[in-house]
């Protein structure tokens, strides 16, 4: 049977990953940017995701609420903190608590390298001809991903 709607669950804990890596990139720029502008950000990020949070832990029948509960804990320690001076040290906290919420399945492993070669070569061409920061920003962070995902990441076992 085809599954064409997500379910909730699913779906915030999809939500939570874009979120939890948002906040860890923010995290881990905070050293090197602007005080505001990551603070505000980084707030932002922390906001959806006490929300999503909360969410979980109301829409989950039959799953592990102890992961939602870790997160809305995480979020309350590093709220205020001054993530100029910590924010490397809890980009990698954030890690550590974003895979938590990766479904982790064998059969997601990467079975054809050659295609994934492929994208990263396509991507890396795509970046040369880039004017645009952001979009090479973006750009870079696929070829990350899919340099990760070469490596087999996929969860954390």
């Amino acid at each position: 049977m085809l599954k064409n709607k997500m379910d909730i669950k699913e779906y915030t804990d999809n939500e939570i990953r874009k979120n939890l890596a948002l906040l860890e990139n923010h995290l881990k720029q905070a050293p090197f940017s602007d005080e505001v502008f990551c603070e505000e950000c980084i707030d932002k990020h922390i906001l959806l995701l006490e929300g999503l949070a909360e969410e979980g832990l109301t829409a989950c029948t039959d799953c592990d609420l102890e992961k939602y509960k870790s997160l809305l804990i995480f979020l309350n320690q590093i709220k205020n903190k001054n993530y100029q001076e910590q924010g490397i040290e809890l980009a990698t906290a954030s890690r550590k608590l974003r895979k938590i919420f990766v479904p982790c399945d064998k059969q997601d492993r990467i079975k054809n390298k050659e295609e994934i070669n492929k994208k990263i070569k396509e991507l890396e061409e795509e970046k040369e001809l880039a004017s645009d920061v952001r979009l090479k920003d973006k750009l870079d962070y696929g070829i990350y991903l899919l340099q990760w995902m070469l490596r087999g990441g996929r969860c954390s076992e």
